[in-house]
């Protein structure tokens, strides 16, 4: 049997989709969503987040604001939020680079920039990379809409708002793993429904 391509020491067994060639089992594991860029489609990447635990872990100081939102809070801003998720499944499709940490990162610079309009003083946190500045301000300009008057009961606040990135946070760590490449959230995200259906529920977020 011909060696791994990545090792050259272990027989290759698993065809890897993303290096288009056969590769071992033991650098499949250790290199996925690592070294290996690895498709959504994969058998083995499916297979291992099944059962793999190395989950990333939301802060407990969030947590426990989250928590305190109360049980019904994914039912009063469920159009928010279901119009949150379908901007981020559409940044994903038009960037490809977009990876779990990507989003984190951004829900963190919006915080910090909702979080300067609600005390008086407008400071727009910017990421540096063009990937997560390019979400920055699909998600800003969306949050923009629903701060307008307009929006009459579904009106938010920019402390809403940040109630509203808080949660996401911690349901993006909490269905992310901990590798650099992974993609899972965003998987999650695109499993619960299609993007732009205003009408659409909230699916399986995960409540911390």
């Amino acid at each position: 049997m011909a060696r791994c391509s990545l090792c050259s020491e272990h027989p290759a067994k698993r065809f890897c989709p993303a290096k288009e060639t056969r590769i071992c089992a033991s650098c499949c594991g250790s290199k996925r969503e690592v070294e290996i860029d690895c498709p959504s489609s994969c058998y083995y990447l499916v297979a291992g987040r099944a059962y793999e635990g190395d989950q990333r872990v939301p802060d407990p100081e969030l947590v426990l604001h989250v928590q305190r939102l109360g049980e019904r809070f994914v039912e009063r801003r469920s159009q928010i939020l279901s119009a949150v998720c379908s901007e981020i499944v559409e940044e994903r499709n038009s960037s490809p680079w977009l990876v779990d940490t990507d989003v984190i990162e951004v829900f963190k610079s919006l915080i910090t920039t909702m979080k300067t309009l609600a005390s008086g003083i407008y400071y727009e946190t910017l990421p540096e990379s063009s990937v997560q500045a390019s979400l920055f301000r699909r998600l800003k300009t969306l949050f923009d809409e629903f701060m307008q008057p307009q929006m009459s009961e579904n009106m938010l606040k920019a402390s809403d708002v940040v109630d509203v990135l808080n949660f996401l946070t911690v349901s993006a760590t909490l269905n992310a793993n901990s590798r650099p490449r992974s993609r899972q959230y965003l998987d999650f995200l695109n499993s619960m429904a299609p993007p732009k259906s205003p009408e659409r529920q909230t699916g399986n977020l995960i409540i911390p």
